[in-house]
């Protein structure tokens, strides 16, 4: 890799402090049309104070598109609109929302999200975006075979993947067979379709980080108001060649912003700490091979 790219990439995460809340200089790395960004904000679903600090800090820093991976409501007593309806006032949207585990019922989830169901296709600025309901063990080979026939027949640069739980082992808190069959499917999905699958992009273990399958990236983003430290490397599986690129080894409260332009097929992920330490860790994983700034220490 050149050192002109990761001179690029120093500028893209140069970190300026705010005097209210934190605020990260961000850009593209380039001048070119066309950019779309999101916030990826999974295992959210709480009221509290992590959570408030995590919605004030994507609003200093204009991040009102949310994709959200799942457990959008942790508490069953407790309603979508007393969790949300306060990130709907000050201006979010919920574009992309999948279904986790934690959840008051898949209907009231759909409802509430003004999702087109519990499954679903979105296209935004050039990319695809499929979401799908991983915690459903009734209908998950419909989803998939619905999966496969969208994959085959998209025409899109850019195929994003959306659902709740890994599709590997990436802490002790969770097992990838917890939905095995689901997990089983996709696994053959992910290697089926390889060379169109953009990324993966889920939550579940409430921890981040990077990660391939068989050279597929998987965005894990779910520290949103729990922190779990995750371990590296990943757990060998005889299944699938997983590797680990970085994780929240060291716990924190993290947030993660997708940028990618569909023109140019180019892609980065920002993990971004939001609590005590403001440090950012960059991933280029579009074109490969995937590329990472200094900042992204273990």
């Amino acid at each position: 890799m050149s050192k002109n790219f990761f001179a690029v990439l120093a500028a893209f995460t140069a970190i300026t402090i705010g005097a209210s809340a934190v605020t990260f200089n961000l850009k593209n790395p380039r001048d070119i049309k066309n950019w779309e960004s999101f916030a990826i904000v999974g295992d959210a679903g709480m009221k509290n104070s992590t959570t408030q600090s995590l919605r004030q800090t994507l609003a200093a820093n204009k991040m009102f598109n949310l994709i959200m991976p799942g457990d959008n409501l942790y508490i069953p007593t407790t309603t979508y609109a007393s969790v949300w309806d306060i990130w709907k006032k000050e201006g979010f949207q919920f574009p992309i929302v999948a279904i986790g585990n934690h959840n008051s019922g898949y209907d009231k989830e759909v409802a509430y999200f003004q999702m087109p169901g519990e499954y679903y296709a979105k296209e935004s600025k050039g990319a695809l975006f499929i979401v799908l309901n991983s915690d459903n063990k009734i209908n998950y080979n419909e989803q998939l075979a619905w999966m496969d026939l969208t994959l085959s027949k998209s025409q899109y640069p850019l195929n994003f993947i959306i659902y709740h739980h890994p599709t590997i082992t990436v802490s002790g808190a969770h097992d990838w067979e917890e939905r095995k069959g689901f997990q089983t499917g996709m696994r053959a999905l992910i290697k089926k379709h390889a060379q169109k699958i953009t990324s993966l992009i889920v939550g579940h273990d409430h921890s981040a980080g990077l990660y391939t399958i068989n050279d597929t990236p998987m965005i894990l983003s779910g520290a949103s108001w729990e922190s779990r430290k995750i371990k590296l490397p990943v757990a060998k599986d005889p299944q699938v060649n997983a590797i680990g690129y970085w994780a929240t080894v060291n716990g924190g409260f993290w947030w993660t912003k997708l940028d990618y332009n569909a023109l140019t097929k180019e892609v980065y992920v920002h993990y971004i700490r939001f609590d005590k330490q403001q440090e950012v860790c960059t991933f280029r994983i579009s074109p490969k091979p995937i590329a990472k700034t200094n900042g992204c220490n273990l």
